[in-house]
């Protein structure tokens, strides 16, 4: 068993409004994650679809459990519209084992599902609906895919939201050429793996010097190192999704690892290396 209770915080699967099926499989490219790893390949891709049973039975078969962990559940969320968002943390609200709700405004396996973070002003909509919707702590999610994520990023600050997680997946294709047909069911899909921490390091490092909102850095991370990099670029804390598929220990070891480094260069407290990598610089 893994003590996964150690951890800061868990992020529940996002859940909709109604059941989702989900993308046809294959769902992952290469099929085996952990082979894929171990072979030293770093582009991974995923088209999940939001896979779930809709949030009245997710809140009914999961909530339960959830409120006897010690360890903080983030419940996250995504709707079709603004209204939608504002009704669905509504529904959520006063669930006991629910710490958080993170608006999952960034997905691009789904039709649509991106516009959301691709405009600051329905971004900055939907962190206000929900807010006024609930008592919890409000987390957007954004997405990678635009030009420019500080006006984004500001708009949903001045909406209230408590934190940001940066980033989601980028859209992305490949494709069978002895098949002569692409190797995701759902045609595309998204990168993630240690392909995507690049963009997301980079992400974290525009928006933790144009807001003061703690940002949640997550995309790629395996390693101490990896989290390293997004802690020293401003977050405040870490995801950590595509490691669990190759190991479920990910989360602990990079834990793990961060204690040793903080032991190894006299760190006392983790908040010193945050934003290391540019306080100081003009």
């Amino acid at each position: 068993m893994i003590d996964f209770q150690r951890l800061g915080a868990v992020v529940a699967k996002t859940v909709t409004m109604r059941p989702r099926e989900g993308n046809p499989e294959p769902r992952w490219f290469p099929a085996s994650w952990r082979r894929a790893h171990e072979a030293g390949e770093c582009i991974y891709l995923n088209s999940i679809g939001l896979t779930n049973p809709g949030i009245v039975a997710a809140l009914r078969e999961k909530a339960p459990t959830w409120a006897g962990w010690k360890v903080p559940v983030i419940f996250s969320i995504a709707g079709e519209t603004v209204e939608e968002f504002g009704s669905m943390a509504a529904t959520a609200e006063g669930t006991p084992g629910i710490a958080a709700i993170e608006l999952n405004l960034s997905c691009p396996n789904v039709e649509n599902g991106a516009h959301f973070s691709h405009s600051a002003e329905i971004a900055g909509k939907t962190v206000a609906r929900v807010k006024s919707s609930t008592s919890l702590p409000v987390i957007p999610k954004l997405s990678p895919n635009v030009p420019n994520i500080v006006p984004i990023i500001e708009a949903v600050t001045y909406a209230g939201a408590d934190a940001v997680t940066l980033t989601n997946t980028i859209p992305a294709m490949t494709i069978d050429i002895e098949a002569r047909k692409p190797m995701l069911g759902g045609i595309t899909g998204g990168i993630s793996g240690p392909a995507l921490r690049p963009v997301a390091v980079a992400l974290v490092y525009q928006a933790a010097r144009a807001v003061d909102v703690p940002i949640i850095g997550v995309g790629g991370i395996f390693t101490a190192r990896d989290a390293l990099e997004f802690i020293m670029a401003g977050a405040t804390a870490v995801q950590i999704g595509s490691a669990n598929l190759v190991d479920f220990r990910a989360p602990l070891e990079v834990l793990d690892g961060l204690r040793a480094y903080m032991g190894e260069h006299g760190v006392a407290d983790i908040g010193e290396l945050v934003g290391a990598a540019w306080k100081g610089l003009p």
